[in-house]
């Protein structure tokens, strides 16, 4: 299976605002980052009836590949930009919950403004 996400990824890490009453709510930005990738994902699943029914549920059985390609020269955390990303395929229903996320391999690419996003490579081992 392959799901790409189009444009810069929001990392998710940091991206908790507090009130001067200590009240925690989400960045704005993060949160409208995170719908549109959502409407990315689901717009792909389509193609993969058999997840839709059944989610990825056990991490021994898939090996994860991440191909990340930043739009410019800001350091980013990779466990963010993997944080983000994992609550999107929870959210959208891809795996049941992120810890069953293992045999994980991250790559970061060259910036490229045109062509910045993240391409998620999910294969069952045998």
């Amino acid at each position: 299976m392959k799901f790409e996400i189009k444009g810069q990824v929001r990392g998710g890490k940091n991206n908790l605002k507090i009130t001067r009453t200590g009240h925690r709510y989400p960045d704005p930005g993060f949160v409208a980052w995170s719908g549109l990738a959502a409407i990315q994902i689901k717009a792909q699943m389509y193609q993969y009836r058999d997840l839709m029914l059944n989610p990825i549920s056990t991490a021994k059985d898939w090996a994860w590949s991440f191909d990340y390609t930043p739009s410019d020269n800001h350091r980013r955390d990779a466990t963010a930009v993997l944080d983000a990303v994992f609550h999107v395929l929870e959210q959208c229903k891809v795996v049941t919950d992120d810890r069953w996320i293992a045999n994980l391999n991250f790559v970061t690419r060259q910036p490229d403004k045109a062509n910045a996003g993240i391409i998620i490579d999910i294969t069952r081992r045998i």
